[in-house]
């Protein structure tokens, strides 16, 4: 597509797309001047460049308000959201109309990891049943796809998707037999091609890490961050560092590891004088992981020396004196094939060391800077360092590849100000706009206040079960319970799943069946009552009768001693700020904005709230959440 004539003003031509083409496309659609004021905003932002942040209420239309300028203007652009389902929705439902009536080519990009490698699946070799059965599969499966996209494959919990699918580490590029065929590859060819691009927010992360010459992404232009309250979790994680007990056994497995026969298998299981230096790595790491369950606290910050900083050194040295014995004694040994996946297997162990190092040494850092902790649950133990803000990456690493960045969302600003997320995420000399939703929310939504839990009281469950049940009974189900914490969710549901099945309805919880199968059955039937918890609170999107009541149990602030929470509390304790006011609260307000917007989703919906806290009324700030709903 050639790009616009600056003669003409992209803003007017967009406007006129919109009540023309779009108009006549969409018998049933409505001009909203919110979304026009966007449209305008975000046109004028792409003609000149520089950045945008949009706060759009539900019902805005949001994205055809960003999509129609960038189509117009004919500028590379990508487009990124919180998770591969948006991605998917952008593309089939609002990309695929818009193309219809102005004809441009769009691609939706994932990690390499989604693709099969034809390589790898013909290199695969197994004596299991099971892992025979699905290579049949798989190989049938290969034959036919079009994208080797594992979205695709009928088979999403694959026992063998790991070992067959593409490998960076793994690859041989333009050198492979399977080169012209490769699915990684031919995506990539479609993303270099489209004008737009759909992305993900792991994956913008990743993207920016790498050099020029080495990105997975397309050089583009403009970047659109859809979902953008979310952009701070994603990136906070994707620029730290993540070592997991589960992870290191799996980049060993992939060297040696026994069936339950006791058989040796894996890359070296034709080296028994390489078994004892696997085995004594292996030993070395299962040791360490069990001293740091017994020494060190679930997510609590580790601030100082690391208590076992020489374990973890010594164990990196091991891993890279390991690495290098390895190496030395199979070159030249292997199949060519083989040979890849040895060097893969190497990479990542390095990579491994080298994430250790820096986790050991990390009280040589800046403490203002990163934060460490570990994860100790039942079945996984990990070591998490990341920076306690994502502004510095977003500055140095992020914002520099675009000429235009636009931020949207329906939670970005905290009565009306956006000043929190702009120094959250390094956005300070951004233009903002701030557009309400075109809904009558305050005739569509009633909102009561369920007083007398006390959050502190062990009984607080009890007085939660008792809101739900109230409320479920009074709507024949189709509510949605949001919970700050798993233990007290748990303990509400015990106080009312009886209750709430006698009545007929259909009670589920988060964790008995994947969130998006949870909401499947939530939007096909009205007496549903679902019990949420962090995942829920955003993203939920169900209509009409489906949904016809929100409980919101407790204002959701986050737990003072989570390990970025309190890092970030402690930078602007040390500046002389109040960390209430200048960072706890602002991010309750959104995390609450964020719940109180899954209710209405249409302009036909209509529903209750019920907020189980008397701190939105008996409490100063308390108005900062009332402020959302009048």
């Amino acid at each position: 597509m050639e790009k616009h004539n600056s003669a003409d003003s992209l803003s007017s031509e967009s406007s006129a797309f919109l009540r023309r083409e779009v108009a006549s496309a969409m018998p049933d659609y409505e001009v909203r001047d919110p979304q026009v004021a966007m449209m305008t905003a975000c046109a004028k932002t792409i003609e000149k460049g520089g950045s945008l942040l949009v706060e759009a209420g539900t019902g805005t239309g949001k994205t055809f308000a960003y999509l129609i300028p960038i189509i117009l203007s004919g500028v590379k652009a990508i487009i990124s959201t919180r998770t591969i389902n948006l991605q998917e929705q952008i593309a089939s439902k609002d990309l695929a109309f818009l193309s219809k009536i102005k004809p441009f080519d769009y691609a939706i990009a994932k990690g390499r990891a989604n693709y099969l490698c034809l390589r790898r699946l013909n290199a695969f070799r197994t004596d299991d049943p099971q892992e025979t059965e699905e290579y049949k599969i798989l190989a049938r499966w290969s034959s036919g796809t079009k994208t080797g996209d594992i979205e695709d494959y009928e088979a999403r919990r694959s026992l063998i998707w790991e070992r067959v699918s593409s490998d960076a580490d793994a690859c041989k590029g333009n050198r492979c037999p399977f080169y012209k065929k490769c699915f990684y590859y031919f995506a990539r060819g479609r993303w270099e091609e489209a004008q737009i691009v759909v992305a993900n927010h792991a994956l913008v992360g990743i993207n920016a890490m790498f050099h020029a010459d080495s990105k997975i992404l397309p050089q583009a232009e403009a970047l659109i961050l859809d979902e953008a309250h979310a952009l701070d979790g994603v990136l906070s994680e994707v620029a730290g560092i993540t070592l997991s007990q589960k992870g290191f056994e799996r980049a060993l497995n992939r060297f040696l590891r026994t069936d339950e026969r006791g058989l040796y298998k894996g890359i070296l299981s034709q080296s028994p004088d390489l078994f004892p230096v696997i085995e004594a790595l292996r030993s070395e790491l299962s040791l360490f992981w069990v001293s740091a369950r017994n020494r060190l606290k679930h997510r609590t910050a580790i601030k100082g020396e690391f208590s076992l900083r020489d374990f973890a050194l010594s164990l990196a040295d091991s891993i890279f004196s390991a690495s290098d014995r390895i190496k030395n004694s199979t070159l030249g040994l292997f199949h060519e094939d083989d040979e890849l996946e040895m060097r893969a297997g190497l990479i990542k162990l390095h990579a491994f060391a080298e994430g250790l190092k820096a986790f050991a040494e990390g009280e040589i850092e800046d403490n203002d800077n990163y934060v460490r902790w570990a994860e100790i649950e039942e079945r996984r133990t990990a070591l998490r360092m990341s920076p306690v803000y994502p502004r510095d990456f977003v500055r140095q690493s992020l914002r520099p590849d675009f000429n235009t960045v636009l931020l949207t969302s329906a939670t970005l600003s905290v009565s009306g100000d956006f000043g929190f997320i702009k120094n959250l995420l390094g956005f300070d000399d951004t233009a903002t706009l701030s557009l309400s939703s075109p809904f009558d929310l305050k005739n569509m939504i009633e909102v009561k206040v369920f007083k007398g839990v006390n959050h502190k009281e062990a009984d607080s469950a009890e007085k939660l079960a008792e809101a739900i049940i109230e409320e479920a009974s009074r709507k024949d189900g189709g509510l949605l319970a949001l919970f700050t914490s798993r233990d007290v969710m748990n303990r509400t549901w015990e106080r009312s799943i009886e209750a709430l099945s006698s009545m007929g309805l259909n009670p589920l919880m988060q964790g008995e069946l994947p969130n998006s199968t949870l909401l499947e059955i939530m939007r096909d039937s009205t007496n549903t009552v679902l019990f949420g918890l962090d995942s829920f609170w955003e993203g939920v999107d169900v209509k009409g009768d489906a949904l016809k009541s929100i409980v919101i149990t407790k204002l959701p602030f986050e737990v003072p001693t989570e390990p970025i929470v309190q890092a970030r509390t402690e930078v602007i304790e040390k500046q002389g700020g109040n960390s209430f006011y200048e960072y706890s609260l602002p991010k309750a307000v959104l995390k609450f904005k964020q719940g109180f917007g899954r209710l209405i989703r249409s302009k036909t919906d209509s529903g209750r709230i019920i907020i189980c806290d008397d701190r939105i009324e008996t409490k100063m700030y308390g108005r900062k959440f009332r402020e959302v709903y009048k």
